[in-house]
């Protein structure tokens, strides 16, 4: 990425330097070829500050930074270039052949000035600027105003389409490095989410399973605790490998095995035998029935018995159904503040799907997950 952000700012560098010389090298040339035969003090002093105003324009031009100045500051000294077309004539210094020259060369400045400016500056302008080209060389304004506004719409025309790929460019980058962040963030997201609920489950158990080690000296218990440690090793590499999907039958035993081990009667009732579930489907139930398992043993420490229920639907849904006493209440704030049904909820929004939990009756809990079989259209 970075090859290619050195890469756009080289060719953006170069479309705005070339812009650059490609404005400032025909109206010097004119007024060099003017000037060469017999150079007056006073046509080389006007074209040196003209010079010098052209300059500060191309500056922005040539680096890529606004000017620091108004734009329209810099358009005013244009009427100076324009008066010209009446002083310098009149005094001799300029022939009438190059009065019409002489225009297109006034409004170069103003054209290069208001040119990333609104459609209607734009416009004003020009048309001001072959007003007064006109005014100033009456009786015979035609010429003079034909290639002021020639000059000026070139210009203009020029300008846009040197810079306008350029910014095209530079959107197209950030647009690369904001999907860089995204992407970045969303791994991230991925990672906090799979290891909440990986870790939960485990680390439920192996509290379980220590405490009951404590309190009957079983060595059994403790070689479960070394298993379930290696296990939950194994599968923190799987998510940071992003290889770690649920299998829904093992989560159901899992969850079985795990309420039966701290004394909640669980019972698991799957009407969807026969079916098959879409992978992403089974993998979003696979989570839910770990994150609903580990829910009853946190947050329901005196439940006695949890249900789980899966079930079709003849509109082409599939829905899990967890039922758990033993909740005495549930505030606002603490379930605000849990980080599973969130990560879950996370999971099941994408496939198109529903997640409802709550108070059931007094006491009683439940999780309803509805995920539609065909994903989200």
């Amino acid at each position: 990425m970075n090859t290619t952000r050195r890469d756009a700012a080289k060719v953006a560098r170069q479309a705005r330097q070339a812009l650059a010389v490609c404005l400032a090298a025909p109206p010097l040339a004119f007024l060099v070829i003017v000037e060469l035969p017999s150079p007056h003090p006073v046509l080389v002093l006007v074209s040196l500050l003209y010079v010098i105003h052209l300059g500060a324009l191309l500056r922005s031009v040539w680096t890529g930074r606004p000017a620091g100045v108004s734009p329209l500051v810099l358009v005013a000294p244009t009427l100076v270039w324009l008066a010209c077309l009446w002083v310098l004539p009149l005094a001799g210094l300029f022939e009438k052949a190059h009065i019409a020259p002489l225009a297109g060369v006034a409004v170069v400045p103003a054209a290069v000035a208001v040119a990333d400016l609104a459609l209607r500056v734009r416009l004003r302008t020009g048309i001001a600027c072959v007003a007064v080209a006109a005014v100033f060389t009456l009786p015979d304004p035609a010429p003079a105003a034909l290639a002021a506004a020639v000059v000026f719409g070139t210009v203009i025309i020029a300008i846009h389409s040197t810079l306008w790929p350029v910014s095209v460019m530079a959107r197209l980058e950030a647009a690369a490095e904001v999907t860089a962040l995204l992407a970045v963030a969303e791994e991230r997201l991925r990672m906090s989410r799979d290891l909440h609920d990986t870790l939960g489950r485990n680390l439920a158990i192996i509290a379980l399973k220590s405490e009951l080690a404590t309190r009957t000296g079983r060595v059994e218990e403790l070689a479960e605790v070394e298993a379930l440690a290696r296990k939950a090793q194994s599968e923190i590499r799987a998510v940071v490998n992003a290889a770690r999907t649920p299998s829904l039958n093992d989560e159901l035993d899992g969850a079985r095995s795990l309420l039966h081990a701290s004394g909640v009667q669980c019972t698991v009732t799957d009407n969807n035998r026969g079916l098959t579930l879409p992978d992403d489907v089974r993998e979003v139930l696979g989570w839910a029935v770990r994150e609903a398992a580990t829910n009853v043993m946190r947050h329901a420490p005196r439940a006695t018995a949890c249900t789980f229920t899966l079930t079709p639907s003849h509109a082409g849904e599939v829905t899990l159904h967890v039922v758990n006493d033993g909740v005495h209440s549930i505030s606002e704030r603490s379930a605000k503040q849990g980080t599973g049904l969130v990560g879950l909820e996370q999971r099941i929004t994408p496939l198109g799907g529903r997640l409802e939990h709550g108070l059931l009756t007094r006491g009683v809990y439940q999780l309803l997950i509805t995920l539609p079989l065909l994903g989200k259209e």
